[in-house]
């Protein structure tokens, strides 16, 4: 982060400062009173369970320079204290500040599944010419997307930004902020539907990623994504489609899966160019072509670009794959997940070359409200199509996508159950040689412990 002054922040977040240096210097801006050492500003963010004010003494003990508060209380009259009347708000007016300081081109990702994903790929094939920052991690929210601004620097030439999304009126907060000049969406799938009530109203709000779009803005749609597909004619001059159909603007072809590679024909305006990357599946084809679609829109040209792509290993917890004892291949996609996400999942692992059996180990999907037993029942039914052997689940919601691998395909082994220490009981006794496993489920059911279960089964 380059430097601000409290004098900077005062005025951007329409607070009062209530003591302390106007000149004093700000180095970084962080919510974890962990991270808040010299030079910081603390920002206490009021949670459902915990308020953060109350570490802002912590902070100081660290030697933080600065705190926003909300309550106006003054904990050392030394230290600066400005009050702001919401503090998360007061964040994003500062990013907002923070971000107009620097004239560079920032691109904005978006979409229910594969945005972290499409950010690194993004990230890295620009990395081939560009000093880039990108979002850590998934620092995607109403409060990391702040963060993620944050840390442009001076030398920094282009920024790749991940903009997430479980409300209405979230997507005009993050755009406001961040200021896109091109925008990208992964597809549109059910993730949030609970909150946003359906796929038309999720594709509505993150299409407001190009809401100050004007045709000289590029933004490239999925075009394997049917309801993107179907819109895009609807949204003017400056949309590109990607995906692997070749009538799409960008697409990748001629897809052959070889010695735990994905190569490609990238096929673009005025050129092919044959490209390798080292994550399986489709949806990670679509990652790479759009990232190429992107550097080239930057003078990168596929040729260069294609480099960047092919040093880039993935995300932990993300596709991991993980060969075991050389007779067990795992893929670890437990960070989270969705109905598309599963399907992605289950096609990775029909990809793995192994002999033995393939088994889906799935947990629930959460935050799905009222759509829950028909999402997962539906997403059941699309899996028993793919070439699988066995289906191991774990979770109450599951239990309609256990019955409709049933229900669909009889020849697909199914195993419900209802907590983790059962189903690494089960996997124990009957684990065989050459097997390939897709773990994989919400966050919140910590599907980690199954992955690191497996790690730590022998087998003869």
């Amino acid at each position: 982060m380059d430097i601000l002054t409290v004098k900077e922040v005062v005025s951007a977040t329409g607070g009062e400062l209530l003591c302390g240096d106007v000149n004093t210097r700000i180095t970084s801006v962080c919510i974890d009173s962990r991270g808040a050492y010299e030079g910081a500003l603390f920002v206490p963010i009021i949670g459902e369970r915990i308020d953060a004010h109350r570490f802002i003494g912590q902070v100081f003990e660290n030697n933080a320079a600065a705190v926003l508060t909300s309550h106006g209380e003054i904990i050392n009259p030394d230290k600066v204290h400005i009050k702001v009347e919401d503090t998360i708000k007061a964040l994003r007016d500062l990013a907002f500040y923070y971000r107009s300081k620097f004239d560079l081109p920032v691109i904005g990702i978006t979409g229910s599944v594969g945005k972290t994903s499409t950010k690194e790929m993004v990230a890295a094939a620009l990395a081939s010419k560009f000093n880039v920052l990108k979002t850590a991690g998934n620092q995607n929210s109403q409060i990391g997307v702040p963060l993620t601004l944050f840390r442009i620097e001076s030398r920094h030439q282009i920024a790749v930004v991940e903009m997430g999304i479980s409300e209405f009126g979230e997507m005009d907060n993050l755009v406001n902020i961040v200021k896109p000049e091109a925008g990208i969406i992964t597809n549109i799938g059910v993730a949030h539907v609970a909150q946003l009530g359906s796929q038309h109203n999720i594709m509505k709000e993150k299409l407001k990623i190009a809401r100050d779009f004007s045709d000289s803005n590029l933004l490239y749609l999925n075009g394997n994504d049917p309801l993107l597909l179907s819109e895009a004619a609807s949204l003017g001059q400056g949309v590109r489609l990607f995906g692997t159909d070749a009538s799409l603007d960008y697409c990748g072809v001629n897809i052959e899966v070889k010695d735990g590679k994905q190569y490609f024909d990238f096929e673009y305006p005025g050129g092919s160019e044959r490209i390798a990357i080292n994550q399986l599946g489709i949806h990670n084809v679509n990652n790479a072509v759009v990232a190429l679609a992107i550097a080239l829109q930057y003078g990168v040209s596929p040729k260069i670009a294609k480099c960047g792509l092919a040093d880039y290993k993935g995300i932990a917890m993300r596709q991991q794959i993980y060969h075991l004892n050389k007779r067990i291949k795992v893929i670890d996609d437990t960070y989270n997940a969705s109905p598309d996400s599963i399907i992605s999942g289950i096609e990775v692992l029909e990809e793995l070359d192994n002999s033995g059996k393939k088994i889906a180990v799935l947990g629930d999907i959460l935050e799905l409200g009222d759509l829950s037993w028909q999402c997962h029942y539906d997403t059941g039914v699309a899996a028993a199509k793919k070439r699988i052997d066995e289906v191991v689940t774990v979770g109450s919601e599951m239990k309609a996508f256990a019955k409709a691998v049933t229900d669909t395909n009889a020849q697909i082994i199914v195993h419900a159950f209802k907590d983790k220490s059962q189903v690494i009981d089960y996997l124990k006794k009957s684990i065989e040689s050459q097997a390939a496993f897709l773990v994989k489920g919400s966050r919140g059911m910590h599907m980690e412990e199954i992955v690191e279960a497996l790690k730590n089964i022998s087998v003869s």
